[in-house]
């Protein structure tokens, strides 16, 4: 799980990685899977869009 970095961390193996100067927080298992890069940019509909790069 990835959250913003305003959430209060809630387990020990959680993580806080910052992706174009934002803080996310993420379970260790989930950076394991995605890795530690990513982008961060907007849809067309205003969206967030968070992409993992070494996926």
């Amino acid at each position: 799980m990835l959250g913003l970095g305003i959430d209060e961390a809630d387990e020990d193996d959680d993580v806080q990685i910052e992706v174009s100067d934002v803080p996310f927080i993420a379970e260790e298992d989930f950076l394991t899977k995605y890795g530690k890069d990513f982008s961060l940019s907007f849809s067309e509909n205003k969206e967030v869009v968070l992409t993992a790069l070494s996926a």
